[in-house]
């Protein structure tokens, strides 16, 4: 049986690393979205590229190469009574995204707080890297996949990492790590973790080009 892959994403991280690195000076980050689809299919060619040979040579205890079955994405959405624009735009690209099956988006509206200096509101995302960190945890020490792969560069996150390999048991799947290549990589002091890069043509590849005004 093909073993199956979900890959869970920490969407702003995700994101905005991505623009920081490989977009051009000045360029608006509506204008780099990542597809989230498009994103792990990018994470399944590298990661087979880089395990195929691997395999070839029988390395031992090498994860399965396997099947991307699930995408889950964690965002934070603006509210629509302080940005309806904002907020309907948010809407038509998870309806946009999850046109596909595997794919779920969840959002978490941000917190806001008048800011007198400057007459607007400050919004932040909260929550949404606890969410991200429970559910590849959930899904990974329960063997709800064979294969779950975090998607962020949050090093708040690395706790997942060592909580996992504590818990893990025989029913367990493997948890593994990705993100964009020459930026921060989750690590754990001790726990021998899978990690998928990708570069500036898979970037290009995930990109999402949609116009969504």
């Amino acid at each position: 049986m093909t073993a199956t892959v979900a890959v869970i994403i920490d969407y702003q991280n995700i994101h905005l690393t991505a623009h920081d690195c490989f977009a051009p000076p000045g360029t608006p980050k509506h204008e780099t979205l990542i597809h989230p689809l498009l994103f792990a299919e990018q994470v399944m060619e590298r990661r087979r590229a880089a395990l195929a040979p691997q395999w070839m040579a029988r390395v031992p205890d090498l994860p399965p190469i396997g099947e991307l079955a699930h995408v889950a994405v964690y965002r934070g959405a603006p509210a629509n009574r302080h940005d309806s624009i904002a907020y309907s735009r948010a809407q038509a690209q998870r309806s946009e995204w999850t046109r596909d099956r595997r794919v779920k988006v969840t959002y978490r509206t941000l917190r806001y707080q008048w800011d007198s200096t400057v007459g607007d509101w400050n919004k932040q995302e909260k929550g949404v890297d606890v969410l991200t960190a429970l559910d590849a945890y959930r899904k990974a020490v329960q063997g709800t996949y064979d294969v779950v792969i975090l998607a962020s560069h949050d090093t708040d996150l690395i706790p997942v990492l060592e909580t996992y390999d504590t818990d893990r048991n025989e029913s367990s799947g493997r948890l593994e790590t990705t993100g964009w290549q020459g930026c921060k990589r989750l690590k754990a002091r001790g726990v021998t973790t899978w990690d998928t890069r990708l570069d500036a043509k898979a970037f290009v590849r995930s990109r999402d080009r949609r116009n969504y005004t």
